[in-house]
């Protein structure tokens, strides 16, 4: 385990100013491994986040964590935890109240936040654990957002897409992804990066408009998230990422049948959301759990 804390955290002065500037109560960056990415059925293995306190202090936390089930060869191959690796850590309770602690009502940062901040919530539900208030802030939301303003009044060349492996490499950042405590420090890296390059006025404004998802206190309770008996078929198709057909209520087709192909089961403060690939049009859509009609396999 002694590779995924050796990390050198590495903030500049004003990089901690900047932060402590727009987050005076301090602010904690985090980052899950996971089994899958369906916090439904999947399970996570391993916790990190890096805080900076309110006094500007940099501080972490970490812990690898049991699933108690099989770790899925697929997924073995990007984080490279398995269930020997795993065997003699703690189940999820005792680290995840840990980091409760550790993060109190601070904002939350992490890239890619949705899928995190779900594992978080399914988790935090399963527990009992209070749900905070913190802000959940979206590093690669923000870094998209402010290339993308930039853009036609700048020389500024922006990275190549918005992922945290690319950003790191476009901010001369070292960095192991997938190792969650590196992740987790690369993400708010990148944000305290992009905050000094906001005009100073207009910081804090910007941030919110860029990088804001929600609050944690958003989520609603925990039976919003079961999945219904008629849909556990899709843990299959999950699995396999194989595409299917879906009958849904809402949107321009209504009780039509759409090809999808399903990424994850996602816990969202409208309710639990299938996210996936529209094949009818190529984009990446929610579709709520609660106005999916049937379900099919797509012949062949």
């Amino acid at each position: 385990m002694s590779e995924r804390l050796a990390i050198d955290l590495n903030f500049s002065e004003e990089e901690i100013q900047t932060l402590t500037n727009i987050f005076p109560k301090g602010v904690c960056a985090f980052d899950f491994e996971m089994t899958g990415l369906s916090p439904v059925f999947d399970k996570i293995i391993e916790i990190a986040a890096v805080k900076i306190t309110p006094q500007g202090d940099i501080e972490t936390f970490h812990s690898l964590v049991n699933p108690l089930i099989e770790v899925p060869e697929y997924t073995i191959e990007y984080h490279g935890l398995n269930n020997d690796i795993l065997r003699d850590a703690p189940s999820l309770k005792k680290p995840l109240k840990e980091f409760v602690d550790f993060y109190g009502d601070m904002p939350l940062i992490a890239h890619g936040a949705i899928f995190d901040t779900s594992f978080l919530v399914k988790a935090l539900h399963e527990f009992h654990y209070p749900i905070a208030l913190s802000d959940i802030l979206d590093s690669c939301r923000l870094a998209r957002a402010y290339f993308k303003s930039v853009a036609k009044n700048s020389e500024i060349t922006p990275p190549e897409n918005y992922k945290l492996s690319t950003l790191a490499s476009y901010y001369n950042l070292r960095f192991e992804h997938h190792q969650a405590l590196d992740d987790a420090f690369v993400a708010l890296k990148v944000f305290a990066k992009i905050l000094k390059e906001l005009p100073s006025g207009e910081r804090h404004s910007k941030m919110r408009n860029y990088a804001h998802v929600f609050k944690l206190k958003d989520f609603k309770r925990q039976e919003s998230y079961a999945l219904p008996k008629k849909l556990e078929i899709l843990k299959s198709f999950l699995q396999t990422k194989t595409p299917i057909e879906i009958k849904y209520s809402g949107g321009k087709r209504k009780e039509e049948f759409r090809p999808v192909t399903p990424i994850a089961l996602l816990p969202m403060p409208q309710g639990l959301m299938l996210y996936g690939i529209c094949m009818l049009d190529n984009l990446n859509k929610y579709f709520q759990t609660k106005k999916i009609k049937e379900i099919r396999e797509i012949e062949k």
